[in-house]
């Protein structure tokens, strides 16, 4: 019998039914809130381990490699296979095995720094030298003022390439310089090729010594 004096709240009475997915394969299956996935690569393009989880540590025990936990189900990992010990470092840290001798050689947006093609970043005045400030910008036909050299990235320095050891002292430098036309010791690498970048914080990419004047050889 209804008692029409007092009325009834059906959405309390109301449950909300939650469609639950059972995936994976027996006994590794699992319930999801979303469809099971249909194909076997996950989002990071590695594979569906077909493990469910709610954490990248409940995956470990399933996968000897490195694994993730990826929308609720356990991915491998894909590590990456490129060597990079072949490459040379910018001195904004960016990877590159492209050489150069002069910037007309690089990419549009990029400038030859010591001997590497590396992508612009708006300071490379600033590093222009075998890691040290440059003097000034070359002009366009490629020359500096009198005792400057016109670097590879179009800036003038005392070396033409790496930086200098300050003059020369009656045309004698320190170890592993030897006097510029300018008067300033400066340094090389074995058969004057170039260097391989510049030396960051004493090291150098691409399997090459950090030389005498900073440069990478």
């Amino acid at each position: 019998m209804v008692d029409s004096g007092r009325l009834i709240n059906d959405n309390a009475l109301r449950r909300e039914k939650k469609q639950l997915y059972l995936c994976g394969t027996y006994p590794n299956q699992y319930y999801s809130n979303s469809p099971c996935p249909s194909q076997q690569v996950c989002p990071n393009g590695g594979r569906y381990l077909n493990i469910g989880c709610s954490s990248a540590a409940q995956c470990t025990p399933y996968y000897s490699g490195k694994s993730t936990c990826i929308n609720r189900c356990c991915c491998t990992v894909v590590e990456s296979t490129t060597d990079t010990a072949h490459f040379g470092v910018c001195p904004s840290a960016q990877l590159s095995e492209v050489v150069c001798n002069k910037k007309s050689m690089c990419q549009s947006k990029e400038t030859c720094m010591t001997g590497l093609c590396c992508t612009m970043t708006g300071n490379e005045w600033n590093l222009a030298c075998g890691g040290l400030a440059a003097l000034g910008s070359c002009n366009t036909a490629g020359q500096c003022p009198s005792g400057q050299f016109c670097s590879s990235s179009n800036y003038c320095c005392e070396c033409p390439v790496g930086r200098s050891a300050g003059r020369c002292q009656n045309g004698v430098c320190p170890s592993g310089f030897s006097c510029a036309s300018n008067g300033f010791c400066c340094a090389s690498c074995p058969g004057n090729v170039m260097p391989y970048g510049a030396c960051r914080n004493g090291t150098c990419g691409g399997r090459k010594r950090c030389s005498a004047g900073n440069i990478c050889c």
